[in-house]
């Protein structure tokens, strides 16, 4: 009795030791800025985790998203900062995709719990989405989890007591770029049209909705969540162009 005792401790042993090398990365959105608004879920996440993914934008840089979550999350962690230049050279990003990739799938296979974190929600404009592309296409048997987050438009919304969507209004969420595609169209044919990556395209963006006159119909929430953020309704008065910089502009119609 004894023996068959020790043979099934020994197998249980055995079954826990597999369980606890399994190595698995979970894809967490960690809101726009304020550290309060991450989830339990993600909290949780993070704590439990052996290794944290942080994205930067450039080598010289810091993580935005890792100064958030040191903040609340609690013990000594391990972080490791990925380099995603800001460029729109496909095959430049891809090669930061495939480096970064092979980094944390190495971490996954010596069974280690990893978190990438990413601001607002991971699957929202978020280098993260092109990261787990990456993942699945050269690492098809890595367990993954993606927990959501806030997006930076509803953290604004909130901000800003903008309302998003009453009874059956239509909504658009457009990333600003260069000529404006898209965004008049999106005026014209929704009742509230969101505007994401502003950037420098701002002044362009306020010229617009002034031909249109729905200047005073907008607001501009600026770095939501941290703590210079800046709310502005009267955007046909701003001249400061880094402004534009981790905004997001709201317009009803």
């Amino acid at each position: 009795m004894r023996n068959d005792r020790k043979k099934d401790l020994t197998f249980t042993n055995r079954v826990s030791s597999r369980k606890v090398s399994k190595g698995k990365l979970y894809g967490i959105g960690i809101g726009p800025g304020d550290p309060k608004l991450l989830t339990l879920k993600a909290k949780e996440a993070l704590e439990e985790a052996d290794i944290i993914f942080a994205p930067k934008g450039s080598d010289e840089g810091v993580s935005v998203a890792r100064r958030i979550i040191e903040q609340v999350i609690e013990g000594k962690k391990t972080y490791v900062e990925l380099t995603f230049p800001m460029t729109k050279d496909k095959a430049v990003l891809k090669r930061y995709w495939k480096k970064a990739a092979q980094r944390i799938a190495g971490e996954i296979k010596k069974g280690k719990q990893a978190a990438f974190v990413t601001l607002g929600d991971p699957f929202i404009y978020s280098t993260y989405i092109y990261l787990l592309k990456m993942l699945k296409q050269n690492f098809p048997k890595i367990d993954v989890e993606t927990i959501p987050g806030i997006s930076a438009f509803n953290a604004a919304a909130s901000r800003a007591g903008f309302s998003l969507l009453e009874g059956k209004e239509k909504m658009a969420v457009l990333p600003v770029g260069e000529d404006l595609a898209g965004i008049e169209e999106a005026l014209n044919d929704f009742d509230t049209v969101v505007l994401m990556k502003v950037g420098a395209k701002l002044q362009k963006v306020i010229h617009l909705l002034k031909q249109k006159g729905l200047t005073k119909n907008a607001v501009l929430i600026s770095r939501v969540g941290h703590p210079n953020e800046k709310i502005i309704r009267n955007i046909a008065s701003i001249k400061d162009k880094e402004l534009g910089y981790l905004s997001v502009i709201l317009v009803k119609k």
